[in-house]
């Protein structure tokens, strides 16, 4: 009598049956290949939902957003550098002192921004009245 695979459906049943839950079935794991094709399809969709996201804003209109939101982590990294927090430490505290300091920092985001763009307007307004002319509409460059 030979044994093939299926030979080991009886003993698994059986000890299944026994309460023994052993699984006779080798583990599966992903192999390099496997990985790397996971990681390339994951890298495909992230870049056409970035596409998407291009397509549905407009070019001009995605790069600002993207310029706002990098500004915003760099001014976020420079306040929680100043009060001495990490991403880490800001986990670890209780929901309530988490929460406050997520206010707290984001307010002096709002207030940083403002307080740039206001200066940008005055600096502006002040070459434009050296200059003799009207002040003009201005263009601030957010490059981060």
């Amino acid at each position: 009598m030979s044994m093939s695979i299926s030979g080991f459906a009886p003993a698994a049943q059986a000890s299944s049956s026994l309460g023994l839950g052993a699984n006779l079935s080798p583990t599966t794991s992903q192999s390099p290949a496997d990985k790397a094709k996971a990681a390339a399809e994951a890298r495909k969709a992230a870049q056409q939902q970035m596409l998407d996201e291009v397509k549905k804003k407009g070019i001009y209109a995605w790069a600002q957003e993207q310029k706002w939101e990098k500004l915003k982590e760099k001014i976020r990294a420079q306040i929680m550098s100043e009060r001495g927090l990490t991403e880490d430490s800001l986990s670890g505290m209780n929901a309530t002192d988490r929460q406050s300091a997520e206010a707290s920092i984001q307010e002096e985001i709002t207030r940083r921004i403002q307080e740039a763009m206001r200066s940008e307007f005055e600096t502006k307004a002040r070459q434009g009245a050296q200059d003799g002319k009207a002040a003009a509409p201005a263009i601030i460059d957010i490059s981060v």
